[in-house]
């Protein structure tokens, strides 16, 4: 009979240290899963969203990474919190981008360039700087510097008819160039846009400019994504610019001049625009517009990603090499208001 106890005693000793051992295990398992492992070889990520088959993947930083210039005291993860990734889902798979339908005017060249300019194109009440903006950039390079040069203008407007008066400025006034590929314009569909209703407002700013900077920034990814490989560097420029004869040779040489320094932004002219990039830079630039489009406006936005790539240093060209002529903003709150 004592027999019998002892047995039963070992038997119900060994099966809870059997209960205990398996609860412990799931526990664990299921404490753990879906975390990614912390470790010094894990390189933390600078974009706080990664995509991959149109699916998202949260990452351990994705609440850690915030704007350099978030308000002191304010959690970190508020921000991406409120961001609605579904709103911008359109804009994510940048690596597929269909170049040719996106392609209205011209043909893209074989070869590649030295410097793509790219030209954001909105409507202005009663006026247009478009063509003379195109026309100071061509007659201000040589046939040996526009052989290495690539303008496209982006005929960004959602309306149908403002897009039709890009299109008759650049194939009507500039057929050679049209021809030669000097020279191309695209159009993005409605669809690439996220909505632009009910977004964040920062700044104080009122909704139609909240709107109007957000669109400005999804605009730019577009013109970014078009833009890749075409050139080794690439510049944004505003449509209401106008240059002077050997502008082309003075950026190329500030851009060896600075060959060796750590930047992924150059300022070749002033007032925000005229921002220059590396080629390999503009994909990584792109996706990060598309995550803070309602954040800030863009040339905050690009100044913010200087400081997260540790750019110290902002080099600029000085004097500017392009001068701005528009006195009709695309924004009529602003010419209403004279800001």
């Amino acid at each position: 009979m004592r027999f019998w106890h002892r047995n039963t005693a070992a038997y119900m000793i060994t099966l809870a240290i059997i209960l205990t051992t398996m609860y412990y295990l799931f526990t664990i398992r299921d404490n753990t899963k879906g975390r990614v492992p912390d470790g010094p070889s894990r390189p933390k990520p600078l974009l706080t969203m990664e995509y991959k088959s149109n699916k998202k993947i949260r990452t351990k930083n994705q609440h850690e990474e915030v704007l350099l210039n978030q308000r002191p005291g304010k959690p970190a993860n508020k921000t991406l919190e409120r961001l609605d990734v579904s709103r911008v889902m359109s804009c994510m798979d940048l690596e597929h981008f269909d170049r040719e339908k996106a392609l209205v005017i011209g043909h893209r060249k074989k070869q590649r360039g030295f410097l793509t300019i790219g030209i954001t194109n909105v409507k202005r009440k009663n006026t247009s700087y478009l063509k003379r903006t195109l026309e100071s950039l061509i007659s201000n390079a040589n046939e040996a510097e526009r052989s290495k040069l690539r303008i496209v203008v982006f005929a960004c407007d959602l309306e149908e008819k403002a897009r039709q008066e890009a299109r008759d400025i650049v194939s009507k006034s500039f057929p050679e160039h049209v021809q030669s590929g000097l020279l191309q314009l695209i159009e993005a569909p409605k669809s690439f846009y996220p909505p632009l209703e009910n977004l964040k407002q920062t700044f104080n700013d009122p909704n139609v400019r909240v709107k109007w900077r957000s669109k400005e920034n999804i605009d730019n990814v577009f013109l970014f994504a078009y833009s890749v490989n075409m050139s080794d560097y690439y510049m944004l420029l505003d449509d209401d610019l106008i240059t002077f004869s050997g502008y082309f040779q003075r950026i190329y040489n500030f851009v060896a001049k600075h060959q060796k320094n750590h930047w992924i932004l150059l300022d070749i002219s002033e007032r925000g625009t005229g921002k220059l990039f590396r080629n390999n830079d503009l994909l990584p630039l792109a996706r990060f517009l598309v995550q803070f489009y309602q954040e800030q406006p863009v040339d905050l936005l690009l100044h913010s990603m200087m400081r997260l790539t540790n750019q110290n240093n902002h080099f600029v060209v000085e004097p500017p090499l392009f001068k701005h002529i528009g006195v009709v903003s695309s924004l009529e709150l602003k010419n209403k208001n004279g800001a």
